[in-house]
């Protein structure tokens, strides 16, 4: 009986990480991933280098590992052009399924308003990807003996067991100004447009086009934060993603992410809410995530290192299943020439 939970263990495991591999991988903290989400927001502070490190352990009551590391790089110079690159390792069933991305980012900014200081950026992403499947995890139906269990050497041979693309995303954004109280950002982005094949086996399995919309307002209250010198700000912000063989298609996979984040230097927090959108209630699944950060400055007030943490509690009937999810971020900031003012938001 032993055995056979192994199998079903195993093949459950394995049906669920080519299920996921066709589906992107999902962060809770937008701001430390936004180059993730849209290329075009790639060298968004003039002359400035912002780095950050996100590693996010989910499901953390499931069998196996599924967890993902980021890092993401982006500059730009006093001109028009910004530039990124980012890495992107990702790990599903104890190894079983490993995904490993490479990419690079270019970003091209356009003034709207010189009075206003309203712009748009345009960006691509080109990425390098490799997957690979460790087929010595799983255990066949021809390894088994009916009396003595797992015995025998499986037979079965795989076509290839990792699979090598390339990709490109492109996106849009603006950000302009309201009333010298909000800073908006709006952006979409398409990925994967070119929809590259991810098979294993030599047959067409294309991975899925997504699209993404995004906005986030911020905005300056009156009151003072905690360093006596600077005004709360708080951000109200939504993430939504479609991904589907087609945009638009009725099988596509919707999520939506949204919430605010108080930002009171140095120290800052959030609530935020994260849904599947589809016909299925019972399978949906939803989070609620709490946000908490601290910010530190150098002493030569030239870089600014920020601390995050977010943690996804999972609501409805994945609790039993996967229980939660937790998100860690370190980004850092640093100035080509000049100093941070105290309040600076990433």
């Amino acid at each position: 009986m032993k055995n056979f939970v192994v199998i079903y263990l195993n093949l459950f495991v394995l049906c669920l990480s080519i299920r996921a591999s066709a589906q992107d991988v999902t962060f809770s903290l937008f701001d430390q991933n936004k180059t993730y989400y849209n290329p075009a927001l790639t060298g968004l502070h003039s002359g400035l280098i912002q780095t950050n490190f996100v590693y996010r352990k989910q499901w953390i009551n499931f069998p196996g590992e599924f967890s993902t590391k980021h890092f993401n790089i982006d500059y730009k110079r006093y001109g028009s052009n910004g530039f990124g690159l980012s890495v992107i390792s990702d790990i599903e069933g104890e190894s079983l399924l490993t995904t490993n991305s490479f990419g690079a980012n270019y970003s091209w900014r356009g003034k709207i308003s010189e009075y206003s200081g309203a712009f748009f950026q345009l960006g691509v992403k080109a990425s390098y990807t490799v997957k690979k499947i460790d087929l010595s995890r799983l255990t066949f139906s021809d390894e088994l003996d009916e009396i003595y269990g797992p015995i025998y050497g499986s037979t079965y041979i795989a076509d290839r067991t990792s699979s090598n693309y390339i990709d490109f995303s492109v996106g849009g954004m603006v950000s302009f100004k309201a009333y010298d109280l909000f800073s908006n950002t709006i952006g979409v982005a398409v990925h994967h447009f070119t929809r590259p094949n991810i098979s294993f086996q030599g047959t067409s399995e294309k991975i899925p086009v997504k699209l993404t919309l995004h906005a986030q307002t911020e905005y300056n209250t009156q009151v003072y934060s905690l360093n006596r010198r600077d005004k709360i700000r708080i951000s109200p912000a939504f993430v939504y993603e479609m991904q589907g063989s087609q945009v638009g298609d009725s099988q596509s996979a919707n999520s939506l992410l949204c919430g605010f984040d108080v930002d009171s230097d140095p120290l800052s927090g959030g609530v935020w809410y994260r849904t599947q959108l589809s016909s299925n209630s019972d399978k949906n699944y939803n989070a609620l995530i709490f946000k908490l950060g601290v910010r530190i400055y150098s002493q030569n007030n030239k870089a600014v290192y920020n601390l995050f943490y977010a943690y996804d509690l999972a609501t409805k009937n994945y609790t039993k299943y996967t229980r939660d999810s937790h998100e860690i971020g370190l980004s850092m900031l640093f100035s080509f020439r000049r100093k941070f003012k105290c309040h600076n938001r990433f």
